[in-house]
């Protein structure tokens, strides 16, 4: 897994949340998510996440998502399927 594609995969995320009009709480979980999943990614060459919660998060969030955001709700279920390819 090239972690570049995953990091495409945030940023592409990050445009749309940032296009999205959410409430505070939704849009604070998923900065918060991304802010994480990127932080781990660069922890090391290995890009084993410490946060053994963030599929449980993601999940959550594609579930809140589905019906009103389905954009976002793709894009976070691309990134659980990259995650997972790496071992999370």
């Amino acid at each position: 897994m090239d972690p570049k594609h995953l990091h495409e995969q945030l940023q592409r995320l990050q445009t749309e949340i940032d296009g999205m009009h959410l409430d505070a709480e939704h849009n604070a979980k998923l900065h918060a998510l991304v802010d994480d999943i990127d932080r781990e990614l660069g922890s090391g060459p290995d890009m084993v996440l410490e946060d053994t919660g963030i599929q449980d998060r993601l999940d959550e969030m594609v579930s809140s998502f589905e019906i009103e955001h389905p954009t976002v709700a793709g894009i976070l279920k691309d990134i659980m399927v990259k995650l997972a390819s790496i071992g999370v």
